[in-house]
């Protein structure tokens, strides 16, 4: 779960649930632009820049799960 500096506590975090929690993020992310009326370009562009942000915060962050 998050503490409360907003990281999340890798001490009970599995990878299975590390991927759950960035595919979540997106998706709020995503919505709020939806919702504040973003066009197509840019939600394409958001979820390209998400994705390369995911992709560095996995690798990152799977120091941190358990095995």
């Amino acid at each position: 779960m998050a503490e409360q500096s907003g990281r999340i506590d890798c001490g009970s975090t599995d990878s299975i649930r590390l991927i759950h929690e960035s595919v979540q993020m997106e998706e709020r992310v995503l919505d709020v632009l939806i919702r504040n009326g973003c066009r197509n370009e840019d939600l394409k562009e958001v979820s390209s820049l998400l994705s390369m942000i995911y992709g560095y915060g996995f690798e990152i962050g799977k120091r941190c799960v358990k095995e």
